[in-house]
């Protein structure tokens, strides 16, 4: 399980590198609203996520695809949510600069994504 956990921080500093570039890209250079910034990101990171989780992370062998993107993605779906209601919280209330409050909220989805993805989208059996 360490070694998968290490792997899976390694998939996601890649992943977290393009979700904030291109969050970055999006917000700073083309004025794009954070909130729709941040998703964009997101789901460009998510698709690169999926296919490095399943054949590097968990060495998932399980021929249905399908079924595990599905459960993938609800899984991402919780952490974009959370990602979002942090960013809500820090830069709309809090008044924390959406450049930083990205890096929070990105931080926090990291438990969550793991223990779904171990346990529910990739499991074994």
């Amino acid at each position: 399980m360490i070694s998968q956990l290490m792997k899976f921080s390694v998939v996601g500093v890649v992943n977290t590198l393009i979700h904030y570039a291109l969050f970055y890209l999006l917000y700073s250079v083309f004025g794009v609203y954070h909130l729709l910034a941040s998703t964009i990101g997101f789901i460009a990171a998510v698709i690169n996520s999926f296919f490095f989780n399943k054949y590097w992370t968990f060495n998932s062998k399980s021929p249905n695809l399908g079924q595990q993107f599905v459960r993938f993605f609800i899984v991402s779906l919780l952490g974009l949510l959370i990602n979002l209601m942090t960013m809500a919280l820090l830069v709309e209330w809090l008044l924390i600069d959406p450049l930083l409050a990205q890096l929070a909220a990105i931080g926090l989805t990291l438990l969550v994504n793991f223990s779904g993805n171990k346990w529910w989208a990739f499991r074994h059996g």
